[in-house]
């Protein structure tokens, strides 16, 4: 079989601090069949100093204006040439042997077109969360529905370690360049509407949060994105009880999950290590 080739796309913005220790943890992938692709928005830190430190080793690169961090993604998307997509923001990083296992899912799951995998939570400084004051500080993937999404939303379906097939990516009609914030819950939505993404529970990339991060600071916009996600996705069409207990049904499963994992890295089963590049 031709080996799947996999487009990594990172929108950036500014993100100088992070940036290279981004490039860097997608560059020492160990999967040769991949393609990098940086779409900058017109940087006015370092951030262009470093692309171009390793422009020879990135497929594509481009920075000017762009309308934000949706379209930066959907350009890169635009220019690529992937089985497999997916994209990596610029503060975030991959573990190592991530794309291999992603590569080697997709060639035994054929009919799977959408995988999410585990990730966690990461500081400034690459030291996991620990002690977040939740049991959610990090995620094996989740097989989310289309009905999870959008009554329940993305929690345990972490952006950085999702992965789609570029038929389906092509077949809902790609990323919402209008969105700010819910882009990714607006396209993991719309892959899930046909059927339920894959599970991969291996750790796959790091999270970062920080207080620069755009979770951090667009809680307006976030409030104003949901009303209208629910809106196209048939949400707002349900009474209030029917859509407290669908929530409530998804949430009770959630926590349970969450609880799992709590055991299992309070047991050692898995580590959450810090990530350097």
């Amino acid at each position: 079989m031709k080996p799947l080739l996999i487009t990594v796309v990172t929108p950036s913005y500014n993100q100088g601090e992070y940036l290279e220790q981004t490039i860097r943890s997608v560059l020492a992938q160990d999967y040769p069949f991949m393609e990098y692709i940086v779409i900058d928005g017109g940087s006015t830190d370092n951030s262009v100093e470093i692309i171009k430190k390793y422009a020879d080793r990135l497929t594509y690169w481009i920075s000017e204006k762009d309308g934000g961090q949706s379209d930066a993604i959907a350009k890169g998307f635009d220019v690529s040439s992937g089985d497999i997509l997916c994209w990596l923001n610029s503060d975030d990083v991959f573990l190592p042997g991530a794309l291999s296992r992603v590569a080697e899912y997709f060639s035994r799951n054929p009919l799977v077109e959408a995988v999410s995998g585990g990730a966690y939570y990461i500081d400034s400084h690459g030291n996991p969360y620990l002690d977040g004051g939740c049991f959610a500080v990090y995620a094996l993937g989740h097989p989310a529905t289309y009905d999870r999404f959008r009554f329940y939303g993305q929690d345990l379906v972490f952006q950085q370690a999702t992965f789609w097939r570029r038929e389906a990516y092509e077949r809902v009609g790609g990323i919402d360049k209008r969105l700010d914030f819910i882009m990714d819950l607006d396209l993991f939505a719309r892959l899930a509407r046909d059927k339920r993404f894959g599970q991969m529970p291996h750790l796959l990339a790091g999270y970062r949060k920080h207080p620069e991060c755009k979770t951090e600071t667009m809680d307006e916009v976030v409030v104003r994105e949901v009303k209208e996600f629910w809106s196209h996705h048939g949400v707002s069409d349900h009474s209030q009880i029917v859509r407290q207990v669908l929530y409530w049904r998804y949430r009770a499963t959630s926590v349970l999950r969450k609880l799992y994992l709590f055991l299992l890295r309070k047991a050692g089963v898995v580590r959450l290590e810090r990530i350097e590049y």
